[in-house]
């Protein structure tokens, strides 16, 4: 009994397209992609050296930004100050 609900539903499944919802819908034709049209594969060492340079690059330039927000509240903290002077 299972077989035989079995076949009906692959037989009413195989029978079944996507096409057939969308009528008006043109299909694209197969990929015509042939091999010389994919890139090269990279080395996997050279793709680790990359990603540690990256690495190496986000962590200088975090202290770099580090620094210049110091500075930037210094800067701030003396403004200020120099206003408080001005005022008086």
């Amino acid at each position: 009994m299972r077989l035989i609900f079995a076949s009906i539903f692959l037989a009413a499944l195989a029978g079944c397209s996507i096409q057939d919802n969308r009528p008006d819908y043109e299909y694209p034709a197969g990929s015509e992609v042939k091999g010389a049209d994919w890139p090269d594969l990279a080395v996997t060492s050279e793709l680790e050296a990359a990603g540690s340079n990256v690495q190496e690059r986000a962590q200088t330039n975090q202290a770099e930004a580090d620094r210049l927000a110091a500075r930037a509240r210094a800067l701030r903290a003396r403004a200020d100050r120099l206003r408080r002077q001005v005022g008086n």
